[in-house]
């Protein structure tokens, strides 16, 4: 037995935690450049991949992202359009637009403008009619060539009421922008209403420095020992998740999706929480092992492989950049031998760890590296998607004004299905993503009901093995066989 397999899960848990934060400081330690001169560079593996799917299915929203923000009191919308102009300025990933060719190219806008429309509110007090109108709006296509990847909508609910709608395509912006943008948006907009100069700290690097430098580090022998991890790591995984669909799958995959909202109770968040303190996982870690155990349930595979996002973002100078940084890593969990539930957070603890520790080969190239064989109907590698964040999102706060997200489902889906989820002060909420060609709402309520139970079942009784605990439901049978890549 070696020394960390001696210590207690809680102790050993602090022990990967540290090594992965001396792992962390050890890269932010090597400093991303300055690009020798300005001027067009090759895009990073994360644009190129947002490239070639544009080209895949041109206009689709799929990457779209949006906020919505209902805004109370007394708004000068002036204030609020050059703020973000100052955002869009500071942040060239926000005015790079793509030169297409063989090899394509990034280029940043010099000359361009930016307006903050103000559109009237739907007649009526019709919340169903506003989110038409914000899910409309959220499905305006970027053009990846032309356009500003940033835009902003108001509409007007009365004198002192307004919505906010952010939009900002993923090539230009991931999860971790947003509190980015907020945070620089609410300081621009109060400097101006006060008359000063906007307190920001200057940029290091911007996000074409980043892209050139990532393609200069990842050649090599480390290219080589992440390729070599993955390819083990997915040696043998099937390569589609058979859920119990409602319908077959399409020859192409259309990414008509829709959201279902949930909010489980916070005693059962805090009762988890505690399991996870005993066995040493984080919260993420924790509801990965309670979401990889639903999908085994309902599939019978076990190898259940789950892709999720990670930020990315090791080097201090990326912390304040609005871009799209974050990879996504698939999570392998081995559900054989009618594990407990504790033992399936340990295996889950495993994959994560080994995942952070080879997270910086881009998900294109794991993909080219494991050549799973392609099928315009699902994605590769996992067809099932899962965040879990034990904080809110990052909010914005406006001077004088009361802000309040509001939800906005764009409808659509990039996978088969997904699970998000947020600890809050007072649920633990979130949504079921899923694509409406396979699941019929219907049965995305029922997937609701049973994670519900699993959760009960999982808190009282976490040594139980897993198969033997009541209320299972059967799979249905899908038709085909499961593939493993060989």
């Amino acid at each position: 037995m070696t020394g960390s397999e001696a210590l207690s899960p809680a102790k050993r848990a602090l022990l990967e935690r540290a090594l992965l934060q001396r792992r962390d400081s050890s890269a932010g330690a090597v400093a991303i450049p300055k690009r020798p001169q300005p001027g067009p560079v090759p895009l990073s593996f994360a644009q190129q991949r947002m490239w070639f799917l544009e080209q895949w299915e041109p206009g689709a929203p799929t990457f779209n992202g949006a906020r919505a923000l209902r805004l109370r009191g007394a708004l000068d919308r002036a204030a609020l359009e050059r703020a973000l102009h100052t955002v869009i300025e500071r942040h060239e990933s926000l005015r790079t637009v793509i030169v297409p060719g063989a090899e394509p190219l990034q280029r940043t806008l010099e000359e361009w403008s930016f307006e903050l429309p103000v559109l009237p509110g739907p007649d009526g007090d019709s919340p169903e009619q506003l989110d038409d109108l914000l899910s409309t709006l959220s499905r305006e296509p970027f053009d990846l060539t032309t356009d500003l990847m940033l835009r902003a909508t108001l509409v007007a609910l009365g004198p002192e009421e307004h919505v906010l709608l952010l939009r900002m395509h993923h090539i230009a912006a991931d999860a971790h922008s947003d509190g980015v943008l907020f945070a620089e948006l609410a300081e621009c907009y109060a400097a101006d209403l006060e008359g000063r100069e906007a307190s920001l700290a200057t940029l290091p690097i911007q996000y074409a420095d980043y892209a050139v430098w990532q393609r200069e580090r990842l050649q090599g022998a480390l290219l080589q020992e992440l390729r070599s991890y993955w390819a083990r790591t997915l040696d043998g995984a099937p390569e589609l998740l058979r859920l119990p669909t409602d319908r077959p799958r399409q020859p192409v995959q259309n990414h008509d999706g829709a959201h279902h909202r949930i909010a489980l109770e916070r005693s059962i968040a805090d009762a988890l929480l505690a399991l996870g303190r005993e066995e040493g996982t984080t919260f993420f870690i924790t509801m990965l092992a309670v979401f990889t155990t639903m999908l085994y349930r309902l599939s019978g595979e076990e190898h259940i492989v789950i892709g999720s996002p990670i930020a990315n973002r090791n080097n201090l100078e990326l912390q304040g950049l609005i871009g799209f940084f974050t990879n996504t890593i698939a999570l392998r969990t081995w559900m054989g031998g009618n594990p407990s539930f504790r033992e399936v957070m340990q295996r889950a603890r495993t994959s994560a760890l080994g995942a952070y520790a080879h997270q910086d080969l881009p998900f294109e190239k794991v993909v080219e590296t494991v050549a799973p064989k392609r099928d315009p109907g699902h994605n590769p590698l996992f067809q099932v998607n899962f965040r879990a964040q034990a904080s809110e999102r990052p909010a914005l706060a406006l001077s004088g004004v009361e802000v309040e997200p509001i939800a906005v489902d764009i409808g659509f889906s990039r996978f088969d299905f997904a699970l998000e989820l947020e600890l809050g002060s007072e649920t633990l909420g979130g949504y079921f993503e899923y694509d409406r060609d396979l699941f019929d709402h219907a049965t995305v309520v029922g997937f609701e009901a049973n994670l519900r139970v699993l959760l009960e079942q999982l808190v009282a009784d976490p040594d139980a093995p897993i198969l033997t605990l009541g209320g299972a439901p059967k799979p249905r049978k899908v038709a085909g066989r499961s593939i493993r890549r060989r």
